[in-house]
Formats: C-alpha cells, structure tokens, sequence
C-alpha cells in the first residue's frame, strides 16, 4: 500500500505565504506551551546529560509537530479519521491485509476536493447521487493525511519504498501492550533525522544528523471508554432505570478477557488508561492487548462534520413554541427553525439560496414532512404516563375539499398528505369483506312472483391495533365497494315445463335456468360536486366502539340478522363481541328497494323467451322454487366489453372513518362523505373509471339455494367463491393467489409489509411502481383482493374468541394465528424522546408505499434506482405528468378506459383517475421517493438532542454530577461562563457547552471495541443478555429469537446473548472496512447511493443481517428475493408491469416485528453517542541525540493526550463556529492538552 499525497493538491497561494506561516507558528506555540509547562519542571530540576535533554528536546519538538499536524487536519469539523486498518483488503478474515502499519491514523474530508458536498440533488437525475461514484473516489488514494512523522508539510513517507533506508522507531511496543503481545499490535514510525548546519559536512557534502525524531497520533475515539460513568447506574427512581435502557450510558469491559464490569466507584477513578492494571484479575499485560480497544479518556465534540458548524438541538426546540429565531440569515449554520420548516431538503427558501442544490427540492417541498410533525409527536410525552394507559384514537389532520377527486366522492374532508404538522393514532385497516348468499322465499303472491330472490350479505371489518397500549376506538362507518354487478344463474331440477303466450301464440318450453344482474349497494352517487351516477356495490356499515388491547386485532361482524337499510347508514351494525354467524346477515329483497333512488336488486339479465308480452317474468322474482345457483361469467367477448356488458364492478374500495363525538343517530350518504377521513385503501386496477372485468368461477360447481322465511334467516355457510373485498397480504399468500397470471409461480407476492409499506398510511391504492398481474383480480400493492382457495373459505377465516371480542390477524388467517402484534409506542411523560433514533414512531407519511418505519432505518425502497433516491425524470416513464401516465399506468383498447368525454384522452383516462386520488398531487410534487434515505441525510449530522426540559437544565448547570441529564454522557464543557444555563437552553448554543463524554467514532475497526459499546446496557438485564428496546415496558419481557412465530416474537424485545453480541461486533466491523470511512453520520446510517450490496440497507442493517440474529425469521417467514420477476407485456399496456425489484427487498416477509432486531433499533439506543469522527487523541512522540559520528546518545520517549474542544481557534462573530470568510486557513476548534508524561523504555 502506497501513501500518497494525502494533503491533495496545494493551491499556489505565495502570496499568503508569509500570514499562513505566522498563523501556523502562533498555532504551534500556542500548542507547545501546554506541553512545556506540564515538561519543564522535569528539565530544569533531572540531573540527566546534556544528550537525554537534546533526546527529550527532540522528542518535545516531534510532539510539536505532531500537534501542528493534528491541529490542521482534525481541527476544522469536516474531518474523518479511522485506523488505516479500515483499508483492509480482506475484511472477512481476522487479519488485516495489504496494510502494513494498521494502526497510524489516516484523515479524510468529508467534502469534495473542491470542498463541494459528497451526497448532491438532481432534481431530473434521480434526487440525491453520491459523487464519490461519480468521480471515482478512493479510500485510499483520496486520503488527506495519515497522522504520524515523516509525513510533515510536503513530505510523505511510502512504507514499500525502502531502499532510501528509512529507520522505523517502535512507539507502542510490548512495554505498552505485554511482553507476549503479536506484532500486529505494534506501532513504528518513520525516524526523521535532523541536522545542524553548523556541524561539519560529511564526505558526500551533505549536513550530519544530530538527531532524530518520530511521532505517531492514535484515535482515542475509535476505542471504546470504559471510563464513563453511569450516572443513573446507582439510582434506584425506576425512571432512573429506565434512563440505562433507553440510551447506553456507558461501554462495558466485560466482553474483555477476564473482564468484570466496573463499578462507577472505579470509573471515577480511572484518569488513565494504565490505572486499568489496578482493576482486580488485570495485569499489564491484560490491559496491554487492548490497548488498541478500550479507552479512558474520549469526548466528542457537538459537531456536524458533514457541513460543519455546531450542531444544532432539537430539544430546545421540541420544548420551544416552534419558532427558533435565526442569527445570522446569511449563513445556514445559524439559521432557525419553525414549525412549518420543511423536514426533507432545504429546510426553507431561505436555506434554499444559501445552498448550491437548494432548487434541486422543489419537488419535495410540499410533500416533506414539516418540523412541527416531530414537535408535536415529541410533546404527545405530556399526556400519557409511563404503565397502563388507554388512548382515545384519532383520526389523521384533515382539511374541508368538497371537490377532492376520487375516493367515491366521499372525502369532503380529506387527510393532509401535504405539509402535514400533526401526527394521529389510529387503528389500521386490516380487512373489510363480505361473503353472500342467495335465497328463495315465498312472497304469499300467485303466478310468477310466487317466489322471491333475496341477498345475504356477510361483512367482515378488522381493526388493529398496533401500539403497546390499549386503544379506544369511537364508533366509526365504513364503507365497503365491492362487485355490486355480479351474474347469478338460478337453476330449476328438473326443468320447469312452462306455456307462455307470445304473439305467435301459446309457447311451451323448458326452462333450467334464468340469470339475473345483482345490483346490491346500488345508490346513486352524491359524488361532491364530481357528478352523479349509479355507484353499484357500495355497501355502508357502522362499526361498534371498542378498545382493542395493544397488537390485537379486533373483527366485527353482524350483530343481528336484518334487512340492510340503504337510508339510515348507521343502521347497519356490526358488532366486535359476536363472531361471525351464517344465521346473521344483511339480506336485501325487493322489499327494501321501493326508493326509485335504488336500482332493482336482481335484474334480469336476459329473457327467457322472446317476443313475450310484458308482465312474464319480472326483476327480483323467479317462476318457481329454485334448485341451486352459481356465479356466471359469459365468454369475454372480443371488441368493446364494457358495451357488451361483460364487465361488473364498478370500483374496489373500502373507506373507513371515525365518527368521532357525533351523536348516535341517522347517518345518510351525505353525512358518510362529511366524515373525516380514516382510511382509503383501493384495490381497484383501474381507479373506479368505467367497469372492471370479473374474475370467474374457479369451478362450475354450483351451490344449492336455501329458502328463507319473513325473518330472512338462512343456515347455510356461504361458499368460498362468493368472498369479496380486501384485506393486508399475509406473510405466506394461498396457493390461488401465487398461482395467477403471467406472474404465477414467481415470488411477486411475497413483500415486507413493514420494510416496504406503510401501513398506517391513510391512502392506499395502485401506484405505477406496483408489481401488477395480467389478468383481473391483478394482484398489486400490499392490500389484495382474494381468487378462491379453501384459505379464504369460511371456516379459515372464523376469528378467535378472547375476553368477549372476535379476533383476526394482521397478517395470517385467523384460524392459524391470533397472535397479538405490537410494533409502536407513543412518548410517555417520565420517559420522553431522548434520541434521533425514538423518532422512528413518527408516522412521516400518509402514502402507502413509504416504509413503516422511515427513520434510522435505510432499506432501499425497491421502487427507486439502487443509487439514486428519486424517479429518474428524464427517462421516458417518468418524464410526463410526474411519472402518472399512460404508459406508467397502462389503459385499455377494449372499452375500459373509455373517458366518456371526461376531457381526456381515453389512453389517458386511468391514469387521469389515479391522479386525482391525489388531487392531482403528482403534476408538482415527486410522491414517490426513497423516505428513509432523506430523512436520515437531513436529520443525523445537523442535529442532536439536549435531552430533558428546562427544569433537567436549571439542575444541571448547577450540579451536573448530581443532577445528569436523561443523556448522562453530556457534560458540561469548561467556558468562561460561570453560568451555563442560558447556553443550555439555546438552540444555537447548546453544543458550545456540552461534550460526549466518550463519544464512539463509527469508523472504527475494533471488534473488541464495537463489544464493548454494544454491550452498554449488559447489566440491566437479567442473566447477562444485551437489547435495544424498540418499546419499553412491553407485555412480554423478552424474545431469545427462536420461534419467530411465536407471541413473543411479536410482543417482546429481542435479547442477544453474549455470543449475538461478539458475532454482531464482528459484523460491524466487516462492514465498516468494506464501506469505510463513513464521511458523515448519515453515510453511516443510510445506504450506500451505488449498485452494489451496500446499496440495499445501512451498516448496522447489513451487520445484523450477516450475523444471523434475525436468521429464524427468515426460516419461518421467507421472502424470496433471489431473482427479479420476469418482464412480459402487459395486455393493458403497462409499459413496465414489474417495476418493484424483488431483489431488493428484504429477506423475510416479517422485516420488522418487534423481536426483529433493526438498525433503527440500535440507533434509538446508541445513537446518541455515535459520531463519525474523533476528537480525542494520544500522541507518541520519540527523540535522540546522536554524536559528531552519528552514534545515538540517548533516546526519549514521551505521551500526550489532547482534545478538541468546542472553541473555534480564530472565532466568528458569535463565538460559535471558525471564522471562514478572512482568507485565513481553517484551523478549527481548539485541541487542548489533557495530560503529557515522559515513558520509559520499558513502558514503550
């Protein structure tokens, strides 16, 4: 491995020389002098020769210029360092390879060379594109620097190159690290020689060495400190341990060999790394093999080493009213914020100027969640205590649109899905279906209206509760638009023999059967101002009040058998507390359909015979007793099938809403649609616009007709084939869903509900990035409609029975799992927010296909480019109409996208419709994008949480040791300040007054190291085992991880063993040298914009993948996404109907139960004290002396601790940040100092 020339190109700037080199010998001196005053006392009083004090001068000059190296490269913010053992050219194996010296320290920008951002926004280029693929940027050839001597100013030392006869000086040697220790932990450094031009000139003429120098930096915060006190570790308060699981407090020394944990006793007294040889068990060299692992001394400083600039703290303004005044308008660094900032992209216009992208995100804009969002979701905290709550549903942030498109005109009051501010907890919809019967009975009327067709329907709504608490949910509407258009062939055994008059005369014939057109919910539209028009299939019901404990999905189901009312709405109960009975249904005859607003219910279909007098056969009624009936589909004619009245159902929909304080009386079609939205979940293919086609019978079996009495009871099961409506997909789909279409025996059903979708989203329909079958019911999205199979048969979905409510499940038939299946909490009063990663229980979006769980975790979204973040807008799909077009949705030539001079094209016309589900949303705004990735990037480097409120500050300024915040590893920072609190308590200027008392450098390649920060929550749990709760307080106290199909698995924290926790920590650091270096926080946390594995999900993901953790989830929940699904030409000319990359979903359709460990999870517990650089080093520094001959007198070695502090070395106006707009070099913050000592050769 070759060492280049790490300071990349020099600008010829002579004409600063001379201020540069002022500036850098003031900044020098300014360094030495700590050195000196903690060295000279030594000097002036040791009774050592005059060549030991040329030794030690020597070895005070290499600590010097090791300071001024440090100061320069790692003083300004838009730094890196790691170990070069990160370069390793085998990462899978314990040795590092191709990387002769593992453990000097290499230093990289976090910008360009030209200082431009690395991550840029294109707005037609996909969104967001890392430029390091673009310009073919190199760990190890784009280096900076590599901190250590020979390396000084111009110069730069290349290991292979030996013939120069380069002398190395070991400066961690086995007087550091054991006299037993491999020399794979060793350190040497270049000697430097120097010479004194005084001295006579050797035979070649050149000076003769009077000395010599070696220096070498190490990065402290690469190594875990097992220093830090926990400050909650004594505190009995359970608030106060509840603190140690919600954030890791401290690292742990118990991974270590012949480690115990360290009481905070001990902690407190370990001021340097050698004092760990005095823990009980440890010799030197014990401590000494870690030398490279554990440390403790390490803080880190609040930085954003992305833009640079302090960071700036979210808790102040969770705790503000929502506006943070700006201190500088100019500069984004001191911007404000307000409520209405936008989250994603620029926070606002002003931030927009400022930034050369800043344009780049107009298409988000609106669409990007608003700051106010997490505000108000963080401030929730104030109402519900920690234990046993219940919790009012809400419905979602709604405003008053009586024009908004779609939705069957029913969304007067729709959902924000733009610039939302307020969160909502509401139950999910997890099924709204029917099944039906028909019957016969007698009407008491002679002749050919003897006998009467009556309907039977069968609803079924499931409601899930998500949240680990129970929630309260008010009586609430649905409606359910399913095939109101169905073909029912009635058959007579034997055949009536019937003599019909027609105007030939007296007509005898045979008849087996007659086909009527079932017209059930079939109102006429009120539409909101969209038009009006029969609406076949719409069905509406009122769902009881109930409070559904936390996972548990409830189902409702008749409470009576009754007739449906089509006028009073809320007259169509269903009830939670009976399960579903074939004796109760909603039944329909003629009988209730008297409103002329009310199509006929059984409509024939044909005659019988022709040329009949009216008054032979009549709608609703049949001739004689029927036998049996079936469903009838006719051969779907050629040419215009809408014409030829093959297709039926109008849309496929349902549409839930909370009722909400409304007093419990009549609800009409109008009142339905003034309801706030619930929500919409649409599984219709063409959007509601014109018919769509049937799916028929699997099997001509027919189904024998009962007869019903004047209470319209009948007692047989309804049969399999007549399910209708939708419900979530199951983890494992019935074999007559996979086995449908172009696509069957491919995996495209099989999807990571949580990884990929949303499912408290509150609109739900097709997209043009789906994955969409060929032949109807088409199966796309995560909702689906159901082909008849013995799985969706009556039986197979009857719910379980518990404390006096029907149960169903989210994601298996009810028959085969009940299981309860919790996955959000919201903030509790005593425990709060106390990190970026807890925010991961925000909703952020209401569209279905942003993922579940959108911040801190980075799976790619399989509908976007691996690296990019955003539709390409330059490619033909996406190019018109943002991306909703003809050939991204498809349209029909048989009749179906027939726009009946709706002012579009009729090629147009379905993706007209989908448009408007959106009000046309999609014309400005980019709706699909990678959520994850953006938010990660605009929230991980800029800022932190303070935590606590300002009672927690008051305490704290004024005795921080007694009084910690809920993040113990803040400290206060020495300042000027003799009082703290107004910093404290200021958005701008928290982190000038606060470290991270040993903050973990992400690129750390320790596997010792990464241990001991993952086992920082090892002693809060019983019997050694490590977690990162998703949820506190959850039912069950902990899931091991086997049996992912069990309750645990679904209502418990995953605990790792010791073994999961050595195995996670090996990952990590495979991923971190195959990655590596990570240029800022959010590069850690999110993927990796290239085509390639590190495209698919983040470093701690990846880690947690390869290690297995999750591994029986996968046995038992497997998702197949070995192979992209085949590309095949649409028959409704969907250019490309597979748009979803199966490849690049996750590895299990269960991705995200609550025992399934995330990197979100990791990161709510560890994340705060994660950075992404090192602001705390030791330096080793040799000397010697040698004589006229050249002859080395005496040697000297010495050690120093230094740390970068907040205090910017030449400040701005506001004492905050490097002053950067002089001409001056950027030094950066300060390094400081903390401790020097001279070693002995033994001690090396």
């Amino acid at each position: 491995m070759k060492i280049g020339n790490y300071r990349g190109t020099r600008n010829e700037e002579h004409g600063f020389a001379m201020v540069v080199t002022v500036t850098m010998l003031v900044l020098l001196s300014m360094l030495a002098i700590g050195v000196l005053q903690l060295s000279m006392v030594q000097i002036r009083t040791t009774s050592e020769s005059r060549s030991l004090q040329a030794a030690r001068a020597n070895a005070r000059l290499a600590l010097s210029l090791a300071l001024g190296e440090l100061q320069e490269t790692m003083g300004p913010d838009q730094r890196v360092s790691a170990p070069s053992s990160l370069l390793d050219r085998r990462p899978d194996t314990e040795e590092v390879e191709g990387v002769e010296h593992p453990h000097w320290v290499s230093v990289w920008r976090t910008t360009l060379e030209d200082g431009m951002p690395v991550i840029q926004r294109d707005a037609q280029d996909g969104g967001l594109k890392d430029m390091r693929s673009v310009y073919g940027w190199d760990a190890e050839d784009d280096r900076l620097s590599v901190l250590v001597s020979g390396n000084e100013s111009d110069t730069n030392y290349v290991p292979e190159d030996r013939e120069d006869g380069t002398e190395m000086m070991t400066l961690v040697g086995r007087g550091t690290l054991g006299a037993d220790a491999l020399s794979d932990g060793l350190v040497k450094a270049p000697v430097v020689p120097l010479s004194d031009p005084n001295l006579k000139k050797d035979a070649q003429g050149s000076d003769k060495p009077n000395g010599a120098y070696a220096w070498w930096v190490g990065d402290l915060g690469a190594k875990a400190n097992i220093g830090t006190v926990d400050p909650y570790e004594d505190l009995a308060n359970p608030v106060n341990q509840m603190r140690r699981l919600q954030l890791a407090q401290d690292a742990s020394f118990s991974g270590a060999e012949n480690g115990d944990e360290i009481s905070n006793e001990v902690r407190a007294k370990l001021i340097t790394d050698q004092q760990l040889e005095l823990l009980d068990g440890m010799d030197n060299y014990e401590v000494g093999q870690y030398f490279h692992d554990f440390t403790t001394q390490s803080r880190s400083v609040l930085a954003d080493a992305r833009e640079g600039g302090l960071k700036q703290d979210l808790t102040a303004y969770f705790i503000s009213p929502g506006n943070i005044a700006s201190l500088d308008e100019s500069d984004s660094a001191y911007l404000g914020l307000n409520d209405e900032d936008n989250v994603i992209g620029p926070r606002n216009q002003m931030e927009a100027a400022l930034t050369f992208d800043g344009g780049q995100a107009e298409r988000l804009k609106n669409i990007s969640p608003k700051f106010e969002l997490m505000r108000e979701w963080v401030t929730r905290g104030n109402r519900y205590n920690l234990g046993d709550i219940e919790v009012a549903a809400e419905s979602g942030q709604t405003e008053a649109n009586q024009n908004f498109g779609g939705h069957g005109g029913h969304n007067h009051f729709p959902v924000k899905f733009r610039n939302r501010t307020e969160n909502d907890i509401a139950p999910v919809l997890v099924e709204g279906s029917t099944y039906y019967n028909i019957s016969t009975f007698d009407t008491g009327q002679q002749g050919f209206k003897k006998w009467g067709l009556r309907a039977h329907i069968y609803p079924r709504v499931a409601l899930w509760n998500p949240y680990n608490f129970p929630l309260e949910v008010p009586p609430s509407m649905i409606n359910l638009f399913i095939n109101g258009g169905k073909v029912a062939e009635v058959s007579f055994d034997p055949p009536l023999q019937l003599e019909i008059r027609t105007i030939q005369g007296m007509h005898r014939i045979d008849l087996a059967q007659m086909r009527y057109r079932m017209n059930w919910g079939s109102l006429q539209n009120e539409n909101g101002g969209d038009g009006s028009g029969w609406r076949r299939g719409t069905m509406y019901f009122r769902l009881g009040g109930v409070t559904i404990e936390p996972g548990e999905t409830v189902l409702f189901s008749p409470a009576n058998n009754q007739p449906y009312n089509e006028h009073n709405l809320a007259a169509n109960y269903l009830s939670p507390n009976v399960p579903p009975d074939a004796k109760r249904s909603f039944y329909m005859d003629e009988f209730t359909s008297k409103d002329d607003r009310f199509d006929a219910l059984f409509q024939l279909e044909e005659d019988p015979v022709a040329n009949k007098p009216p008054g032979v056969f009549y709608d609703n009624f049949i001739p004689a007793q029927p036998y049996e009936w079936r469903e009838y589909v006719s051969v779907k004619p050629s040419g215009d099938v809408q014409a030829a009245r093959y297709t039926q159902a109008d849309d496929y929909y349902m549409y839930w809403k909370p009722i909400e304080g409304r007093a419990q009386g009549e609800i009409s079609l109008s009142d339905f649609s003034n309801l706030p939205h619930g929500q919409f979940v649409s599984c219709a293919f063409q959007y509601g616009d014109e018919d769509e086609l049937p799916v028929s019978w699997s099997d001509r079996n027919t189904v024998l007709m009962p007869i019903s009495g004047n209470n319209g009871v009948v007692e047989v099961l309804p049969d399999r084939r007549t399910r209708d409506g939708f419900r979530l997909r199951w983890f494992d789909e019935h074999a007559s869903n996979r086995r449908w279409g172009k696509l069957a025996n491919t995996p495209h059903l099989e999807s990571a509900a949580i990884a990929n979708w949303n499912l408290r989203a509150s609109y739900s329909f097709r997209s043009p990035y789906e994955n969409v079958n060929d032949e109807a019911p088409h199966f796309f999205g995560i909702y689906t409609r159901d082909l008849f199979d013995d799985r969706v048969s009556w039986h197979s979905m009857n719910p379980g029975y518990r404390d006096g409510k029907s149960i169903s499940d989210p994601f298996n038939p009810p028959s085969e799992n009940v299981a309860r299946r919790i996955l959000f909490d919201a903030p509790r009063r005593q425990a709060g927010v106390q990190s970026l990663g807890a925010l991961q229980h925000v909703k952020f979006s209401e569209l279905i296909w942003h993922p579940t769980y959108a911040l801190g975790n980075s799976l790619i979204d399989p509908r976007m480019p691996i690296d990019r973040t955003e539709p390409r807008l330059d490619s033909v799909l996406n190019s018109r109409q943002g991306g909703w077009n003809k050939d991204s949705i498809g349209h029909s030539t048989d009749g179906r996208s027939d726009s009946n001079g709706g002012g579009v094209s009729n090629e147009e016309n379905w993706a007209h419709a989908a448009r408007r589900m959106l009000a046309d949303a999609a014309f400005e705004n980019t709706l699909i994008f990678d959520l994850s990735y953006e938010l990660n990037h605009s929230l991980w480097d800029r800022y932190f949480l303070s935590t606590g409120d300002r009672g927690d500050k008051r305490d704290f300024a004024t005795s921080p040791d007694l009084n910690p915040l809920p993040n113990g590893r803040l400290r206060l920072h020495k300042t000027s300040k003799e009082d703290p609190l107004d910093h404290l308590l200021d958005y701008h200027r928290a982190a000038s007054v606060l470290v991270s008392d040993g903050g973990f450098n992400v690129n750390s390649t320790s596997v010792e190291a990464w241990e001991a920060i993952l086992l920082s929550t090892v002693d809060t749990e019983q019997g050694g085992q490590v977690s990162f709760p998703r949820i506190l307080n959850t039912p069950l106290d902990g899931y091991d991880g086997g049996e992912a199909d069990s309750q645990a698995a679904w209502t418990a924290t995953r605990k790792l063993s010791r073994t999961e926790v050595r195995r996670l920590a090996e990952e990590i650091v495979y991923q971190v040298k195959t990655r590596g270096p990570f240029l800022s926080m959010s590069d850690f946390v999110n993927r990796r914009l290239v085509d390639g594995p590190e495209g698919l999900k983040g470093c701690l993901q990846a880690a947690i993948d390869r290690s297995g953790i999750n591994g029986d989830f996968q046995a038992v929940y497997p998702l197949d996404n070995s192979r992209s699904l085949p590309s095949f030409t649409h028959s409704d000319h969907i250019k490309e109907p597979t748009r979803i990359e199966q490849t690049h979903k996750p590895e299990t359709t269960a991705w995200g139960a609550l025992g399934f460990l995330t990197q979100a999870d990791m990161l709510q517990t560890l994340g705060h004290n994660l950075f992404v650089r090192s602001d705390t080093f030791v330096v080793r520094a040799y000397g010697e002396s040698r004589s006229a001959s050249g002859k080395v007198q005496a040697r000297a070695w010495c050690e120093a601790v230094v740390q970068r502090s907040p205090q910017p070395v030449r400040a701005d106006r506001f004492g905050l940040n490097p002053e950067k707009d002089d001409g001056l070099p950027d030094f950066g913050r300060r390094f400081e100092v903390r401790s020097f000592r001279w070693l002995t050769p033994e001690e090396v």
